[in-house]
């Protein structure tokens, strides 16, 4: 493989039929359970066999982690020492419990997108257990929240009223979070 060749923003080759067959095969067990719809999908899954419920029953296992997903936040994370320079994240947080969240950052909402991070949200009081000089690497989220530099997208299926509801909570959680990237 060539390190110059550049696929979806990243160094390396496009991806091999194998490797698209996998991820389509967990990208039915993720979304729902609904058949097949894309030529793609139809062409490596035209029949649910028993091998393959077996197949997509054994991924879905395998995804455990990642289905506690539970938000997707946005914002655009301003660089430290270039002020003019921001970079859109976007966040899909679990909540380990009511003190911690994690959250894997990625560059754009779409399958292709790359992780560029993981983030800890604690609470305040979690946040005023640790010593002077790890609180320094940590970051409020209060100015990102009341700037409107973070939001929580809004689903296609939503209605805006429900929406606003769940999005308005989020953020009455979140201001008061500190973060760790």
């Amino acid at each position: 493989m060539s390190t110059d060749q550049v696929t979806n923003g990243a160094t390396g080759a496009p991806l091999a039929t194998k490797s698209k067959v996998l991820e389509t095969g967990a990208s039915l067990v993720q979304v729902n359970d609904s058949p097949p719809t894309s030529p793609f999908q139809l062409l490596y899954f035209p029949f649910p066999s028993n091998f393959t419920k077996r197949f997509l029953l054994r991924c879905k296992k395998n995804f455990a982690p990642i289905q506690g997903i539970c938000a997707h936040l946005n914002a655009f994370h301003v660089y430290v020492d270039e002020p003019d320079r921001c970079v859109e994240a976007n966040h899909y947080c679990t909540h380990l419990n009511e003190d911690v969240r994690q959250c894997l950052i990625y560059d754009i909402p779409s399958p292709n997108a790359r992780l560029i991070g993981i983030e800890y949200m604690i609470s305040p009081a979690l946040f005023n257990t640790l010593d002077a000089t790890e609180r320094k690497l940590w970051h409020s989220h209060v100015y990102e929240v009341k700037s409107g530099m973070l939001i929580m997208p809004s689903p296609a299926s939503m209605p805006d009223a429900a929406w606003e509801v769940a999005e308005t909570k989020e953020m009455e959680d979140v201001v008061g979070l500190y973060g760790k990237t």
